[in-house]
C-alpha cells in the first residue's frame, strides 16, 4: 500500500496538490465500510458474551471450510473461572504489564511511521531536491514496506514474537545511526530501503499479530483500543517534535528521537513482554485465572 500511495502521489500532488490524496483515501474508506458487512464475528467473542449458538454455528462453518478429510483435534477445556471484563482488570497484573508493552510498542511504531516514513518527501525537499526526485527517492525506500511485511509474516512463527521484535528494533537502530551520515544519491535510497524493511517487520508483527495476542477475548477490544489510542495520541505531538528536531539537527535529530523510542521498546519487550508463539489464547488466559482465584479466595 505504501509504495502504491507514493507512486500515485508522485503524479497527483504536483498537479492537484496534497489535498487530492485525502479524497482518494476517503473513497477507499467508503469501500472498506461497505466490505465490513461481510466480515464474520469472532466465535471466541460470541462465546464470551453468551451467544453460544451463533459461535457454534460459525465454528462448524469454519471447520467445514478447513477440513481436509482428517479428524479434527479434540476440544480443549477452557479455564473454570473466566477473567473479568471490567476496565479495572486491565490495570492489575498480569494485564497491566501487557498494557505497558502494548502502549510502548504502538507509541514507538506510530512515531516511526508518522514521524519518519511519511515525512521522507518533506525531508528530501528541504534538503534541496525537487518534488519529483523527492517522491522518487521515497518510492524506492517504500518498496521495503512489502518486503518487511512479508518477512514479518513468514518469520513470526519461526523465530518467535519477542526475538523478531527485538531483532528488528536493533537493526532499525543500527541503520538509523548510519542513514543520516549518507549523502550519496545512490546509497541514500538504498540504505533507506534497507531501513524501511525492519520498520515494516515491526508494523506487521505489532499491529497484526503481537498486540492482539496480548489480551484475552473478553477485554481485547477495550485493551487494544486503549493502547492504540495512546499510540495514535503520540502522533499528535510527533509533527511538532519532527519540525523542531529537523530544523535544529536535520535528519539526524529526527532519527535520534526514533532511536531513543526503539531502545525503550527493546527494554520493555525484553523485560515485560510475553512470548505468544505456538500458544493458544486459552493458555494465555489461564495466566489471568490464577490471580483471579487468589483474589476470590482471599
Amino acid at each position: 500500500g505504501l509504495p502504491a500511495a507514493l507512486l500515485v502521489a508522485s503524479f497527483i500532488v504536483p498537479i492537484f496538490g496534497w489535498r487530492a490524496m485525502f479524497v482518494i483515501g476517503g473513497i477507499g474508506g467508503l469501500v472498506v465500510w461497505y466490505l465490513r458487512k461481510n466480515l464474520p464475528e469472532s466465535p471466541r467473542w460470541l462465546e464470551a458474551v453468551g451467544r453460544k449458538e451463533e459461535a457454534e454455528a460459525l465454528m462448524q462453518s469454519i471447520e467445514r471450510e478447513a477440513s481436509l478429510g482428517q479428524p479434527l483435534p479434540a476440544p480443549v477445556a477452557a479455564p473454570a473461572i473466566p477473567p473479568s471484563g471490567k476496565l479495572a482488570t486491565l490495570f492489575t497484573q498480569p494485564l497491566l504489564s501487557r498494557m505497558i508493552v502494548g502502549s510502548v510498542c504502538l507509541i514507538t511504531i506510530n512515531t516511526l511511521l508518522y514521524g519518519f516514513v511519511t515525512w521522507l518527501p518533506v525531508f528530501f525537499i528541504k534538503q534541496g531536491l525537487s518534488v519529483a526526485t523527492s517522491f522518487s527517492y521515497a518510492l524506492l525506500m517504500a518498496l521495503g514496506a512489502p518486503v518487511g511485511s512479508a518477512i514479518g509474516a513468514l518469520t513470526a512463527d519461526r523465530w518467535g514474537r519477542k526475538p523478531t521484535i527485538i531483532g528488528s528494533s536493533l537493526i532499525t537502530v543500527a541503520l538509523g545511526i548510519i542513514y543520516p551520515m549518507i549523502s550519496d544519491p545512490i546509497l541514500l535510497p538504498a540504505v533507506g530501503f534497507l531501513l524501511t524493511i525492519p520498520i515494516y517487520i515491526l508494523v506487521a508483527l505489532l499491529f497484526g499479530v503481537y498486540i492482539p495476542e496480548l489480551f484475552p477475548t473478553e477485554v481485547r477490544l477495550r485493551a487494544s483500543g486503549i493502547v492504540n489510542t495512546l499510540g495514535r495520541g503520540a502522533t499528535i505531538v510527533t509533527p511538532f517534535l519532527v519540525v523542531m528536531l529537523f530544523e535544529a539537527r536535520g535528519v539526524a535529530g529526527v532519527m535520534a528521537l526514533m532511536i531513543g523510542l526503539l531502545v525503550i521498546q527493546i527494554v520493555t519487550v525484553a523485560t515485560l513482554g510475553i512470548e505468544t508463539r505456538h500458544r493458544r489464547l486459552e493458555e494465555l488466559k489461564e495466566e489471568e485465572v490464577a490471580p483471579a482465584v487468589l483474589r476470590q479466595t482471599s
